[in-house]
């Protein structure tokens, strides 16, 4: 009887101590966006056939027509308030003129006499259109210096890559540089300590207030992590936090590890995905793979719905240009979403609930085609709170279940409503918090929304 009277002690005294992780201002400025947009632009680009031991010249570089202007108007089209940009992919080519004693980058191409800067109109197109700009340097690979898997096999020329990537990285973030203060900073593939070069201390020197993707060590109280697809699809439940020191987290054969309800770190995972599937670089051809409005609204669903960010690629091509048939794409999107949001039915701001006690809304009776109810945390007040919630519709007389289990909400859970609701009167809706992560009795959510999506449903992009 004392063990037992011991273990339920000792249950709730933890769950009583367990302080819920809360995201930065940053973060929660980046969960608020809610959409983004990556650019893959490198020597890829040119030579799909680029490989470890087989790297093109610089000069193979030649955008023609190069427009930074055009992607970043791209990313706006479909509601991007972000955007990073692949300066270093596998290739080792550096998208700004490095003065490292490197010689594989815009500075030795005959593009703009080698006096260009693609890096830099980037942030300059960013900043005139009113996007966050952010970076992507890959350390695991570099083709041009023969690393592969953060390895070159050879003692001497280890060391001096991991000193040239340890210079590149002082010479974007320091306190003079042109390129200083991105709002994102993605290592792709991650950093693994003892093996990759030292970039920690530069990062959270330099770079302190910029998020840092895939720095499972040093990323501080400003990480976030690969979501472990390149679908757009976040897995639910869907939990922002993760244990301390781990802002990204494999299993032995390489399985990314999801967050977790009693983490105490807050570090939430980005949703990627591509627009032509599956090419993450422009290739010639490709026109038959760009993805339907309504594929990409479905992908919206799953990262945003399911409390995630949407990250959606954009590729250029050889001309340095979007091409015409993403762009139309990119534009559809960005109206079908809105498209989502544009018939509110009824609104419900700082909603305070109780576990275990059914709350209602009722509004006008409406009909439509189909429809969804959003609900939101107060991420940033009070962290990630429910577990597990179950959600009605009223239709007539009748209470209706949403089959889809509640489960996670985070920053936004979107419940499209089911098919059996379509045409059908609905005048309400009930919401009942099942369980929270602490011992808490109530929750004041940030928002209770229902929206008619008649025009998307005419439309067949839902």
């Amino acid at each position: 009887m004392l063990k037992f009277l011991l273990i339920v002690w000792f249950s709730i005294s933890v769950a009583e101590d367990f302080k819920v992780p809360k995201p930065t201002t940053t973060q929660a400025k980046w969960l608020d966006y809610e959409v983004g947009a990556i650019v893959h632009f490198n020597m890829q680009t040119f030579d799909r056939y680029m490989k470890p031991g087989k790297v093109v010249a610089a000069d193979v570089f030649n955008p023609c027509e190069l427009s930074t202007d055009q992607w970043v108007k791209a990313a706006k089209s479909f509601g991007a308030k972000y955007i990073v940009f692949t300066i270093d992919h596998f290739s080792g080519f550096l998208m700004w003129p490095s003065k490292t004693d490197y010689k594989y980058s815009v500075k030795y191409t005959k593009w703009r006499e080698g006096k260009g800067d693609v890096l830099l109109d980037f942030i300059k197109s960013s900043k005139k259109y009113g996007l966050e700009h952010g970076v992507f340097y890959s350390v695991h690979n570099n083709w041009y210096m023969g690393v592969d898997n953060y390895t070159t096999g050879d003692p001497a020329s280890q060391e001096r890559y991991q000193k040239i990537v340890e210079e590149q990285m002082h010479e974007l973030f320091h306190a003079q540089s042109l390129y200083k203060d991105p709002f994102y900073i993605w290592f792709d593939a991650g950093i693994v300590p003892g093996v990759s070069p030292n970039v920690g201390p530069t990062i959270r020197d330099l770079a302190k207030n910029s998020l840092c993707d895939e720095c499972p060590t040093f990323a501080g109280d400003q990480g976030l992590r690969w979501v472990g697809n390149e679908n757009a699809m976040a897995p639910l439940p869907h939990w922002y936090a993760v244990p301390k020191g781990k802002c990204s987290m494999k299993t032995n054969d390489g399985q990314v590890i999801q967050g977790n309800p009693s983490g105490e770190l807050f570090c939430p995972a980005n949703c990627d995905t591509v627009i032509r599937e599956h090419f993450w670089f422009w290739e010639p051809d490709t026109e038959y793979s760009v993805k339907s409005v309504c594929r990409l609204v479905q992908e919206y669903l799953t990262s945003v719905g399911h409390g995630c960010t949407l990250l959606l690629n954009i590729n250029p091509d050889t001309r340095g240009k979007v091409p015409e048939q993403d762009l139309s794409t990119y534009e559809e999107l960005g109206r079908a979403i809105e498209l989502l949001y544009k018939e509110p039915v009824a609104k419900y701001f700082s909603q305070k609930l109780h576990v275990d006690k059914e709350k209602k809304w009722e509004f006008k009776t409406f009909v439509s085609l189909n429809g969804s109810i959003v609900i939101m945390e107060d991420i940033a007040k009070f962290g990630q709170l429910v577990r597990s919630y179950e959600l009605k519709v009223k239709t007539g007389d009748c209470w209706i279940s949403i089959d889809e289990e509640g489960s996670t909400i985070g920053h936004k859970r979107i419940h499209p409503f089911p098919r059996a609701l379509a045409e059908k009167k609905i005048s309400g809706i009930s919401l009942k918090i099942r369980k929270l992560v602490t011992e808490q009795r109530d929750i004041t959510l940030r928002e209770v929304s229902v929206y008619k999506w008649d025009e998307a449903a005419k439309q067949n992009l839902i």
